[in-house]
């Protein structure tokens, strides 16, 4: 099955890209490199080098008449569009809106969005698919708009609401990035800094389950909205004491207010996606951390 994943070049992207490899699939990449690196991919990967808000998108994905696509490209900073919602809007909406119509002129073929649930739901503890949004960003507000569009589409989809991301390949200076942050500071010796009082509390999901969520996805045949958790919090303290259990103490730690956009609660249910497709996660946080930095 050939699969464009837009965003190919990224964290989540590339993971999924060696994951459709290995079950034999053709991944075709779609990426403007801004926040993706060539060195994420394997050699002898087909690319296509664009910005999904460039128009010509359209064309391209019809060109290449994929049998599946994966969007992944996404503007994915909070404080970014904050400071320039107006990109934000370009790349994770109109952006969305050019993939969605390259897939109707390429024959319609499954749409899997990764969205965020993080986001999209504002303040949550155990937030399910039912849950009001109260987006309290340009960057979630906009993901939940995108979302619209593919349900509006009338192309086969499904949306993945996806808590905090973790992993191999996360890059520190892209929001959602705390596991990464903290762990190039303690490997670096450089100070910790904590918006807020560390009390505020996520859930965070290892790279390796999001992947596996998002192809079986991608395989069925069901239409939806699913979250891609663990159902599990923990507080931004508690994962620096155990990234520290892991790396060594932190030189220091610095605390500084919030951050416009940040939510101080969020946690996800997975009871939907348990049920309709049979998916649950393989990692805790210690066994993800543990798969990390091995």
């Amino acid at each position: 099955m050939r699969v464009l994943v837009t965003g190919g070049g990224g964290f989540i992207g590339s993971h999924l890209v060696d994951a459709l490899l290995a079950r034999g699939d053709e991944p075709v990449v779609l990426d403007d490199w801004s926040g993706g690196s060539r060195d994420n991919l394997p050699p002898g990967v087909e690319t296509l080098d664009m910005d999904v808000a460039d128009p010509r998108t359209v064309s391209a994905i019809a060109a290449l008449r994929p049998d599946g696509i994966i969007h992944g490209a996404a503007q994915v900073s909070v404080p970014r569009s904050m400071a320039d919602p107006d990109r934000d809007r370009a790349v994770n909406v109109v952006g969305t809106a050019h993939v969605l119509a390259g897939a109707r002129e390429a024959g319609s073929p499954r749409v899997v969005f990764l969205s965020t649930g993080g986001g999209i739901y504002g303040e949550s503890d155990g937030a399910d698919e039912m849950t009001l949004p109260q987006p309290k960003s340009y960057y979630s507000a906009h993901k939940y708009l995108a979302e619209r569009y593919l349900e509006y589409s009338g192309l086969p989809y499904a949306i993945a609401r996806l808590a905090n991301v973790y992993g191999p390949r996360q890059r520190s200076d892209l929001e959602g990035g705390v596991v990464a942050i903290f762990t190039e500071r303690l490997s670096a010796g450089q100070p910790i800094t904590i918006y807020g009082s560390g009390e505020q509390y996520r859930d965070f999901v290892y790279v390796a389950d999001v992947v596996d969520a998002v192809l079986t996805m991608l395989d069925s045949s069901v239409d939806g909205m699913w979250n891609v958790a663990t159902g599990e919090a923990t507080t931004v303290n508690a994962l620096l004491a155990a990234l520290q259990e892991r790396l060594g103490s932190a030189s220091a730690i610095v605390h500084e207010p919030p951050r416009p956009g940040d939510v101080f609660a969020s946690r996800l249910s997975i009871d939907r996606i348990k049920a309709d497709l049979g998916w649950s996660p393989r990692y805790d946080l210690a066994a993800g951390l543990d798969a990390m930095l091995k």
